[in-house]
C-alpha cells in the first residue's frame, strides 16, 4: 500500500507556479498552493488567539491592575476581541494572491464576483506594467 501510495505521488505533474516564490515565509501559520496560480504561499497570522496573545492581554490586564482595580477584568473580554479583530484583519488582508489575484474568501461566497476580481485585479496589473499578458 506504501509503495502504491508513493508511486501515485511520483507520476503525479510537480505543479508549475505563475511565478517562483520569491521568498521564504519566517514562521508561516499555514503554507499551501495558490489553487489558480500554484504559486507557493503562506499565512503569517491565525485567525484565533494563541496562548502567547492570551499571555499578552493577561499581562496588560495586570500592568493597569493597580490604576483601575478589579473593573479591569471586565476589560479583559475586550482586549481579547479587539486583539482577536486585528488578527482577523491582518488574515483578511493576506488571503488575496499577490501573483494572480484569487480570493478564496470570495470564492466561497460567490465565483461570479471571484471572477470579477480576478478580471479586474489582472486589468490594473497590465496598465501598470504592459509587459504582463
Amino acid at each position: 500500500m506504501k509503495n502504491q501510495h508513493n508511486d501515485i505521488i511520483s507520476n503525479m505533474e510537480k505543479p508549475t507556479p505563475l511565478e517562483p516564490r520569491p521568498y521564504k515565509l519566517r514562521n508561516p501559520k499555514l503554507e499551501f498552493f495558490c489553487p489558480l496560480c500554484r504559486t507557493e504561499r503562506g499565512f503569517t497570522y491565525k485567525s484565533k488567539l494563541s496562548g502567547k496573545n492570551y499571555f499578552q492581554i493577561t499581562l496588560v490586564t495586570l500592568l493597569f491592575f493597580p490604576i483601575f482595580g478589579f473593573k479591569i477584568f471586565v476589560f479583559f473580554l475586550a482586549f481579547a476581541a479587539i486583539m482577536e479583530l486585528i488578527l482577523r484583519i491582518f488574515l483578511k488582508n493576506e488571503i488575496q494572491c499577490p501573483h494572480c489575484g484569487f480570493d478564496a474568501s470570495w470564492y466561497k461566497k460567490d465565483i461570479k464576483i471571484t471572477r470579477k476580481k480576478i478580471q479586474e485585479f489582472w486589468e490594473k496589473k497590465q496598465k501598470l506594467d504592459p509587459r504582463v499578458s
